[in-house]
C-alpha cells in the first residue's frame, strides 16, 4: 500500500517481480538502492563489493546510510510479523486505507533533505 500511497505503477510492481536490474522503469539510482536492498535482506551485502561499489558511486554517506536504515528496519518488521505469525490486514482492508496513507513522494523527499541537509551542516561544523 505504501508504494501505491507513493505512486508505484503496476508496470513497476510487477518488474521488481521480474528482473528489475533489465527494466527501463526504474534509473540507475533505483536500481542502485533495489540492488543494495536485495542484498542487505538476503545477507549477502558483505560479500557484494560491485552492489557497494555502486552504491558509492551514486549516494552520500549520509544517504547510503538513510536506505540501509530504511531496508534495515523493513526486514526487521518482516522478521518479526514471520516470527509471530502475525496475521496481516487483509488486501480489501489495505485498499480501503489507501487513501488515509497520507504519504506522498513529496513528503518523504522533503523530509530525506531536511535529513541530509542536517547531516552535512554537522559535518561542515565538526571539520571547522
Amino acid at each position: 500500500m505504501l508504494g501505491q500511497a507513493l505512486g508505484l505503477k503496476e508496470e513497476e510492481f510487477d518488474a521488481l517481480q521480474a528482473d528489475y536490474r533489465a527494466s527501463p522503469l526504474f534509473d540507475e539510482r533505483e536500481k542502485a538502492v533495489l540492488a543494495w536492498s536485495e542484498a542487505m535482506t538476503l545477507n549477502t551485502a558483505k560479500r557484494d563489493q560491485a552492489v557497494w561499489d555502486e552504491l558509492r558511486r551514486l549516494f552520500t554517506d549520509a544517504e547510503i546510510v538513510e536506505i540501509s536504515l530504511a531496508c534495515a528496519m523493513f526486514n526487521m518488521i518482516n522478521r518479526l510479523n514471520d516470527s509471530f505469525w502475525t496475521e496481516l490486514e487483509s488486501e480489501e482492508y489495505n485498499r480501503r486505507q489507501h487513501g488515509a496513507v497520507g504519504v506522498t513522494a513529496g513528503a518523504l523527499e522533503d523530509y530525506a533533505c531536511r535529513i541530509c541537509s542536517r547531516a552535512s551542516h554537522e559535518a561542515a561544523d565538526k571539520r571547522r
